[in-house]
């Protein structure tokens, strides 16, 4: 009898520990846990902002993200498909592939796996995984997709004008015309700028990984006080190489077009060749 007692009491106390280590576990129902399976599986995110070669981004419960993350090429680093949500009592792990982007003719970024442009190269992930901290006081499907929205762009964002990275603004439909024709040197009747600082910028890890080269075009404004920034591209060669263009124009020199007497900004087209680096012997 006293044996049936002690048994009794032990699986008391048991259910009575389980039931207050419910209580306080970040519970996500089975029907909430569908519902995230049906809302993201499948699904490509695009990033509000890139971090370079990550392999595991941690959100906090509040939103934010924990410091010293370096900022990423967007159209390297910037989106991701999702191929598994896995539910944990202090989390939700998107498990993702990681998608890399060109621009096409059409002004838009069409996605494709890393691994297809690294064509079995292994130096940089093909997968991440976006860890969503979750209430002690439990989660609904609303407040992780708001969690998940301060991260990733939602559908109802536009995804070229919101893109987080510095090209967006450099995908027009439109493209922007140089004020001095580059092969004549007609259409503008002052003095154009001369260029005293233009070094080429150097390889982007990810170009040189895929082994990207070649000529990128574009337009730049040169200020009243010769300083440059891109205004669009004309020729787009990818892997990063538009950002670490952008990112080297600004850096640029230039003695500034004059017009009756004075500094004027001006519209000019450029040209970097980016050049592979010779083996090593």
């Amino acid at each position: 009898m006293k044996r049936l007692v002690a048994y009794l009491f032990a699986s008391i106390t048991a259910l009575l520990l389980s039931g207050a280590a419910l209580a306080v576990r970040a519970e996500i129902s089975a029907a909430d846990q569908q519902a995230l399976q049906s809302q993201y599986v499948n699904k490509v995110l695009i990033f509000r902002k890139s971090y370079r070669i990550l392999e595991r981004l941690e959100v906090k419960v509040d939103g934010t993200l924990p410091g010293n993350l370096r900022p990423g090429f967007w159209s390297m680093d910037g989106a991701c498909q999702v191929k598994e949500l896995d539910f944990r009592k202090d989390a939700v792990t998107f498990k993702c592939t990681k998608l890399w982007a060109n621009v096409q003719d059409d002004g838009q970024l069409h996605y494709f796996p890393a691994s297809a442009a690294l064509k079995g190269k292994t130096d940089y992930p093909e997968k991440m995984e976006v860890v969503f901290r979750t209430n002690p006081a439990g989660e609904t499907v609303a407040q992780v997709t708001e969690r998940v929205n301060k991260i990733f762009l939602s559908e109802q964002d536009p995804m070229l004008a919101a893109t987080p990275g510095p090209i967006s603004a450099y995908i027009q439909k439109q493209s922007i015309l140089p004020d001095i024709d580059p092969t004549t040197g007609a259409g503008f009747d002052g003095t154009p700028p001369k260029a005293l600082s233009t070094p080429t910028p150097d390889m982007s890890r990810e170009a040189l990984l895929v082994g990207q080269a070649g000529r990128e075009s574009f337009v730049v404004l040169v200020d009243a006080e010769g300083k440059a920034n891109v205004l669009v591209f004309t020729r787009l060669l990818q892997y990063g190489l538009e950002e670490t263009t952008i990112d080297a124009v600004k850096r640029w020199k230039f003695e500034p077009a004059m017009k009756d007497g004075k500094p004027t900004p001006i519209r000019i087209a450029m040209d970097v060749d980016y050049k592979r680096p010779a083996p090593p012997r």
